[in-house]
């Protein structure tokens, strides 16, 4: 995945008010980019299959992973239309 740039020149401003404007959203946006530049997917490891359609998947993003012990079996959350309704995609 891409990573976002983590600074933004918003310009210069014609007067001081509208320059700390641009500072203060540049910070936001340095914050923000560099929150989702270093999201870390979740890995589960179960007993038992990932669950469609559950409360558990409140706690879950997309590219978050599950993994089940006993059979080896991997998943990937691959779409989300709720909080609890996802697609987990196998991938071994």
């Amino acid at each position: 995945m891409p990573t976002l740039v983590t600074r933004y020149n918003w310009g210069k401003g014609d007067n001081e008010e509208e320059n700390q404007r641009n500072r203060q959203l540049s910070d936001i946006f340095t914050d923000v980019t560099l929150v989702v530049n270093t999201k870390v997917s979740k890995r589960v490891i179960s007993g038992q299959d990932a669950p469609a359609n559950s409360q558990v998947n409140k706690n879950f993003e997309i590219g978050d992973i599950w993994v089940r012990t006993d059979t080896d079996d991997a998943w990937i959350m691959t779409s989300r239309t709720s909080d609890i309704a996802v697609t987990w995609t196998i991938i071994t």
